[in-house]
This record gives C-alpha cells, structure tokens and sequence, in this order.
C-alpha cells in the first residue's frame, strides 16, 4: 500500500516524506505513517495491490474517528492498472477518475464506511479521496497521518476468500 499526496492548485509539485525521515547507523529511513491531507485543491492517493491467491474479493474501508465539523469527503476510483511511482506523482500525472464510488460525510460520530469490490492476484486499486464538489469554498480540511498498525483514522483494504 502507498499513500500520496497531489495539488491541484501546483499541479507538478511531487509530495515527498523528507522531513519524515530520518538517519540512523543504517542508513536513512522512511516512516511506515503517512500523511492523509484533503483540502480544496490537495487530495490523497491510495494505492493498493491484491496479492494474496484465491483471494478475489476486496473490501476497501474508510474509518474516521468523530469530528467537530463535518466535511464532505469524495471517494473515487482511479484508471490504474500498473503501480504508481510516487516519487513522480503530482497532480498532472495521476490517473484519470473513472468512477465516483461515494460521498463520505465524518461527523459527530465515528464513521466506518466500506465498500466490497473484485480484484484478482496483483490487480493494482487506486483511489483519490478529496473534497466534494458540492462542499463550501474554504471549509474542506482534513488531515491526519494514518499509522500501518491503527486502524482509525484510516483508508485500508482487506482481502478475502471467494470461497
């Protein structure tokens, strides 16, 4: 899984994780968190592969804990089939949308929105969570840096057995 961030208003801008990581006797490290931002003009790119064999049926989650203010969140679909570099991906680069699968509202209570898919042995998914079209000006912004262990908040993907 990778998590990346684009900006639509510096469409070239490559997000990198620089100030996160850090030296140690090894070698330099890059953390296992990253950040999740969505604003008006900065979105989230996720990035999934299905790697498990006889595994088709994928379920893609979004938890978020409760917030103050709700935000209208949009989920979309990505036209990827290969995996994305996400040392070159900004804005101008990133897959076309080719689905809106949701609006995605947090709010006063904890959401855990889920939606089941298909995905064969290394099928690549890729979506772009962002603000909602239909959302104020300037009152989109949510930010958090989601943690490969902790599940809330998160996007995350669970496959199982068709069986």
């Amino acid at each position: 899984m990778s998590v990346s961030l684009v900006d639509r208003s510096a469409p070239n801008h490559v997000f990198n994780d620089y100030l996160a990581m850090r030296t140690t006797r090894a070698g330099t490290i890059s953390p296992n968190d990253r950040k999740v931002h969505v604003t008006q003009t900065v979105s989230t790119i996720f990035q999934f592969r299905a790697i498990d064999w006889g595994m088709e049926n994928c379920e893609l989650h979004v938890a978020i804990p409760p917030v103050d203010r709700p935000t209208t969140l949009a989920l979309y679909r990505l036209n990827a089939t290969v995996p994305l570099d996400i040392s070159t991906l900004s804005f101008n680069v990133r897959p076309p949308r080719v689905a809106k699968l949701n609006n995605i509202v947090p709010g006063q209570d904890s959401l855990d929105w889920h939606r089941k898919l298909s995905c064969a042995l290394d099928d690549v998914l890729v979506f772009e969570l962002a603000c909602s079209d239909d959302e104020p000006s300037g009152s989109c912004d949510m930010e958090w840096w989601q943690a490969r262990e902790e599940t809330a908040p998160a996007v995350y993907m669970i496959q199982r057995s068709t069986v």
